[in-house]
């Protein structure tokens, strides 16, 4: 098995041509053997049920014969009875002169004569013997002791008639010799018929294989004439255990058996034909299929060899194309003119080297660009380590003169700035994300004192989620700057955290004046930013892409405000949590 796999796997069968001509031949060879065996099995059925009646026919015509001939037997012997030979015959028994040597050989000489006329145009019929009980026996045309003595009943009237079986000589049809004056029954007249010879004649005018006469009473063949196919008959055996007719079909050869109608006999005919029909529709049959197999053969040779050939050589072509590609050479495109799907194919090449080349030139502007970015990185290296150095100075400062408030701005503005410019990643922890809006609000007091109060409600299990860095912070600020600052009344920013499912819901509300439609709800902004953007530092739509870039589009930020009524920012993230946790 494996080494068939691994035929099926090399080269040679993974050719194109040799792979198209085995497709052809399939393709062609289905309808051809389904045709054909549609035709065979309608014809089998047509010729079997034609053959049954042939067969039906064919034994109708045995029987009438076998009943012909016996009848003939019959009109012979009594035209026997009318002989004026066999009349001085049953005289001279009953006058006593059959003693008289010379005028019994004298009537015997006549009746044998008679007999040998009437032998030469009844071919069946071999011998004529007469039985008188007072002289014997003799026969026309051979001697008595040359059958075989049976002890049998003697005919017991003038209508007795007994047919015995006289080996493979044939069959004895034994009358009554009688005496016209007195009706007494003085000896019988024995007709020895050649009935193997009449079987053979039979089973040759009808074409059987075998044909069987064969006595019920004793379970036995009397006479036959073929021979049984081993192959296809039944046996002896079998065809005589079953004592009832029959007809039936056994490997295409039909068997049918019938009673025969014999004097004092209980005698059966068994024949055996060959369904020629079927035998002949599979030799036609197979001839044909032989015819068809090369003819397709042939034409799936011819038109693979043609198919492979348009096909094969506009794909070599496009093949040395490829390889002055694989060399370097973006400029070795396809030119159509061929078949529509290589067409399609080359034109699909040609967009991949168009694509290619322009992924080549993209990659050397980014390379450009990186370096680019690198050098200016370089530059700027030192401003944000300036930046704290100056905050730290500043804070320092505060502490010696005794103003720990300007100290915890500066601590706060410090931790500020390192969250936003560090580089210790993307995500922390929500619980981190509220202490540096703790720190933002510590700087926002200077500036509004005890005027705005903040709130936290805070799942414990929501806490230890990651977020996005800085990603609260700038909706505190929105709510500060846009929605509290210049309000009457004193202002609350509630910020709260929990978990909804598979989800982790993040919520800015503020008591401040709020805004009206379109600028509410999520669709409120423009893409750009814009004076109604209302933010410091990064907008609504920054919110936005950085929810979109980490989590995809299927987690959003929903923004519900109503004027005087304050605002409501929602995000909707997935549950993040660090391997730590």
């Amino acid at each position: 098995m494996k080494r068939l796999f691994a035929w099926l796997g090399s080269q040679p069968f993974r050719s194109f041509q040799l792979r198209l001509f085995i497709y052809l031949f399939l393709i062609g060879s289905i309808p051809v053997f389904g045709a054909l065996s549609l035709f065979y099995v309608h014809s089998s059925e047509r010729s079997d049920e034609e053959w049954r009646a042939t067969v039906v026919a064919k034994h109708d015509q045995v029987q009438r014969r076998l009943d012909k001939e016996l009848r003939e037997l019959e009109y012979l012997y009594r035209s026997w009875m009318q002989n004026e030979y066999v009349a001085q015959l049953i005289m001279m028994n009953r006058d006593g002169r059959l003693l008289n040597e010379t005028a019994f050989r004298s009537v015997k000489e006549s009746i044998g004569s008679m007999a040998m006329v009437q032998m030469e145009y009844r071919k069946f019929v071999t011998d004529i013997c007469f039985t008188i009980e007072e002289a014997g026996s003799f026969c026309t045309n051979g001697n008595p002791f040359d059958y075989e003595e049976q002890e049998l009943r003697k005919p017991a009237n003038r209508s007795d008639f007994i047919i015995r079986v006289q080996g493979h000589k044939g069959i004895g049809w034994v009358g009554p010799l009688y005496d016209p004056a007195n009706l007494v029954i003085v000896g019988s007249i024995e007709i020895v018929f050649d009935m193997p010879r009449l079987l053979g004649e039979i089973r040759s005018d009808h074409a059987l294989s075998d044909l069987v006469l064969w006595d019920t009473a004793g379970d036995s063949i009397l006479f036959e004439s073929g021979r049984r196919d081993t192959a296809t008959s039944p046996g002896s055996s079998l065809f005589l255990a079953e004592k009832e007719p029959f007809l039936r079909s056994e490997s295409n050869v039909f068997l049918s058996q019938r009673p025969v109608s014999v004097p004092g006999q209980t005698w059966m005919t068994y024949l055996e034909s060959p369904n020629t029909d079927i035998r002949s529709l599979k030799s036609t049959l197979k001839n044909t299929i032989l015819v068809f197999c090369t003819i397709l053969v042939v034409v799936s040779i011819v038109s693979s060899f043609i198919f492979s050939t348009l096909f094969s050589r506009p794909l070599r072509k496009l093949r040395q194309l490829m390889k002055r590609a694989e060399s370097g050479d973006l400029k070795a495109y396809w030119m159509s003119g061929s078949i529509r799907e290589i067409d399609e194919l080359g034109n699909g090449y040609n967009q991949m080297l168009n694509r290619l080349e322009e992924t080549i030139k993209q990659a050397k502007l980014e390379e450009s660009l990186k370096k680019e970015a690198e050098i200016e990185a370089l530059q700027y290296q030192l401003n944000p380590h300036f930046l704290y150095n100056t905050l730290n100075t500043i804070k320092w400062v505060a502490k010696i003169h005794q103003t720990p408030q300007i100290s915890d701005a500066v601590s706060a503005l410090v931790r500020l700035l390192q969250a936003s410019l560090g580089k210790k990643g993307d995500f922390l922890t929500l619980k981190q994300e509220v202490g540096l809006i703790r720190d933002y609000m510590a700087i926002q007091t200077f500036r509004y004192g005890d005027t705005v109060r903040m709130f936290l409600d805070i799942d414990p299990i929501a806490s230890i989620c990651l977020v996005p860095k800085m990603i609260l912070q700038p909706l505190v600020e929105n709510a500060l700057i846009h929605g509290l600052e210049n309000s009457a009344k004193g202002g609350e920013i509630t910020i709260k955290a929990w978990l909804d499912r598979d989800m982790l819901m993040l919520e800015v509300q503020d008591n401040g004046k709020g805004m009206a439609p379109p600028e509410a709800g999520e669709e409120a902004l423009p893409p750009g930013k814009s004076a109604k953007e209302r933010m410091s530092g990064i907008g609504l739509n920054n919110i936005r892409d950085k929810i979109k870039l980490y989590y995809g589009p299927d987690y959003k930020m929903h923004i519900f405000s109503k004027p005087n009524a304050g605002t409501t920012v929602r995000l909707s993230l997935p549950i993040h949590r660090s391997e730590e946790s």
